[in-house]
């Protein structure tokens, strides 16, 4: 990427200096953070975001003039074998993740996380079918593919045996919005 293509990514004028260069960047990179914080959960459209993304970290290392870093991060990877571990280890997985993006420091860490962020989502999605499978869904007009189940709240009910009607018509929209999610790939 040229450099005069980098400011242009980043609103940024010919004129502008180091000092104007690196707030521009710092803006964009909490903007995008905040937007795949509070809006993104679905996998197709976290990978969208990483082409977006993607360009912005060939334009930070252009006017920064910095090599990117490579960032390992660690994938979830466990075999939970019943609902409560599923929804631990899925909850804490998130929960690092999360934290890790806030305190990223740049787009090419940014991407690395969005990308694992949607890689977790598709194994949630495989495990919440597989150990939920004796749920019905619910009807396809009924689902809001970005409206993921409140996996706290079902937490709290398993963790207590206590599922009731409101939260088994939650399982049945989840089940419904995994299977429309995956036909959609």
């Amino acid at each position: 990427m040229e450099n005069l293509e980098a400011r242009k990514l980043f609103g940024l004028d010919e004129k502008a200096d180091m000092e104007e260069t690196i707030n521009a960047i710092e803006e964009r990179l909490l903007q995008l953070k905040n937007e795949v914080l509070q809006k993104y959960m679905v996998p197709t459209l976290l990978r969208n975001k990483v082409q977006m993304i993607t360009q912005y970290s060939l334009a930070e290392q252009e006017l920064k003039g910095e090599d990117v870093k490579d960032y390992d991060i660690q994938s979830w990877s466990g075999k939970p074998t019943d609902r409560i571990t599923f929804i631990e280890e899925y909850e804490s997985h998130i929960s690092r993740l999360k934290l890790e993006m806030m305190n990223g420091a740049s787009f090419s860490h940014l991407k690395k996380l969005v990308e694992s962020l949607a890689l977790t989502q598709d194994y949630y999605m495989v495990l919440f079918r597989m150990l939920f499978n004796e749920f019905s869904e619910a009807l396809p007009e009924e689902v809001n593919t970005r409206q993921i189940i409140d996996t706290g709240k079902l937490l709290l009910a398993l963790r207590n045996g206590n599922l009731d009607n409101k939260q088994t018509w939650e399982i049945e929209l989840e089940i419904a919005r995994i299977d429309k999610l995956q036909k959609l790939k």
